[in-house]
């Protein structure tokens, strides 16, 4: 069996007591589109021994890896839970975490906070251009970081009214909630940049 069909079987669902593979999807069925919101009394999230979040929707199936999003990250990152396997299949949405059972409510706060590590900044101590790369140093929530943007104005996003997300060369944002609202000094270095 390839290491893909592996891959592929592990994150299959099981259906009911698992006594039966699930059924394959009927030609057509994978290009409808039907949000799916997950009520809470029948939505539990678990561990798996590996440490994988797992989903069972209670009396009709169970999801043994399961990955979160958030639906409005910025305008609303409390509710509208996104449930999905792997990249390519939304499960369903849970519209407040809030309404899970405790262990539930845990899993789903600890994915998050792993998928959506943002350090805040605070501080911009200096900018400096070489060779089309900009070399950030800054005062953050997780500390003084250093990290280098390529091509300012496709990485720096600014999300009315005064928001800027930053992202480094790596993939990683960064996070102003108020431009407006750093020191002087901080400011210069972004504008004399743009």
């Amino acid at each position: 069996m390839s290491e893909e069909a592996t891959s592929k079987s592990k994150d299959a669902p099981v259906v009911g007591s698992q006594a039966a593979p699930p059924e394959p999807p009927k030609v057509g069925d994978e290009d409808d589109f039907v949000v799916r919101y997950l009520e809470p009394d029948k939505t539990r999230l678990f561990r798996s021994p590996l440490g994988s979040p797992r989903l069972e929707i209670v009396g009709e199936v169970s999801y043994p890896r399961v990955t979160v999003r958030r639906l409005r990250p910025l305008s609303d990152p409390e509710h509208y839970v996104s449930v999905w396997i792997g990249d390519d299949r939304e499960i369903g949405i849970i519209r407040d975490p809030a309404e899970l059972d405790t262990d539930s409510r845990e899993i789903i706060a600890e994915e998050l906070g792993l998928r959506y590590f943002v350090p805040v900044i605070h501080r911009i101590v200096k900018v400096k251009e070489r060779f089309g790369v900009h070399d950030w140093q800054a005062e953050t929530s997780r500390g003084t970081l250093t990290f280098s943007v390529r091509g300012l104005h496709d990485n720096l996003k600014q999300i009315p009214p005064s928001r800027l997300l930053v992202t480094d060369v790596r993939g990683n944002r960064y996070d102003i909630p108020d431009v407006n609202a750093l020191d002087a000094h901080s400011y210069v270095q972004i504008q004399r940049h743009l």
